[in-house]
């Protein structure tokens, strides 16, 4: 189940379409941000999404991982995640206890989250050429970065030791969890994989139903807010928070 298809990236689909059938359009400009590199490369007149991946100052050897965000959807994202940081100071302090302690927790971890305006789109430059509707005409100001491959998966959440872990081959989101005791609140059934390329997935971690699902090197495990502590309002705020790091900044 795909939680992240928000608002940013139909903003992005209508301003290509815009551009592409207004006379004399703007080429954008991409700032790159590559890892290892404090300087980012500028790109000017930028016609195409492919364009900016395939320039030759651009290389990556892990597409899936690369994010690209508009100006003003990151502008929208972060009041989105600063809203969210908000909400759950409120919340801790409504609930007090264990609970809000919990609560505050999480807000700590989130608070260290860097957040942009993420396009979900594909960026590898072969899958573009095969498939060039999604070569999106660019127009405005965009950020791309291209990280470098991680061996390592993300716990995070209502769990008693947040922490970046090794990648072991055959081993499930269930397994990643073995070791963590669960904060007051938590979801005790099922946890969120957001992988690399910024879809989610919800997967059943309990002994009555769990699945066998690995995640994939430089994926976040999050586990979120049972629905037996909020009621009606979990399911809207585990997807804020989805959302949020869906659209972070890669590492």
């Amino acid at each position: 189940m795909n939680l992240t298809k928000t608002a940013p990236i139909l903003f992005f689909l209508m301003a290509g379409l815009a551009a592409s059938t207004t006379p004399g359009w703007a080429a954008g400009s991409v700032t790159v941000h590559t890892s290892g590199n404090n300087t980012p490369v500028q790109l000017k007149n930028v016609a195409r999404l492919a364009d900016a991946v395939t320039a030759p100052q651009v290389h990556s050897d892990w597409w899936r991982g690369a994010v690209i965000s508009y100006q003003g959807a990151s502008i929208k994202m972060e009041q989105e995640h600063q809203k969210l940081l908000a909400d759950l100071d409120a919340l801790a302090t409504d609930e007090g206890g264990n609970s809000g302690a919990a609560i505050q927790a999480l807000r700590a971890q989130l608070a260290l989250v860097k957040v942009t305006g993420r396009q979900l789109v594909r960026l590898d430059p072969d899958w573009l050429r095969l498939h060039n509707q999604q070569n999106v005409p660019l127009e405005g100001q965009y950020q791309l970065w291209l990280p470098t491959q991680p061996n390592t998966v993300t716990v995070l959440g209502l769990v008693s030791k947040p922490e970046t872990v090794a990648f072991t081959p055959g081993k499930s989101v269930a397994d990643y969890l073995d070791d963590q005791s669960l904060l007051s609140g938590a979801e005790r059934s099922y946890a969120w994989v957001i992988y690399p390329d910024g879809k989610t997935e919800q997967v059943p971690v309990a002994y009555w139903n769990k699945r066998h699902i690995e995640p994939s090197p430089g994926s976040l495990i999050f586990v979120g807010f049972g629905s037996h502590l909020f009621s009606s309002s979990w399911d809207a705020l585990n997807k804020r928070i989805l959302t949020s790091l869906t659209h972070r900044i890669p590492d």
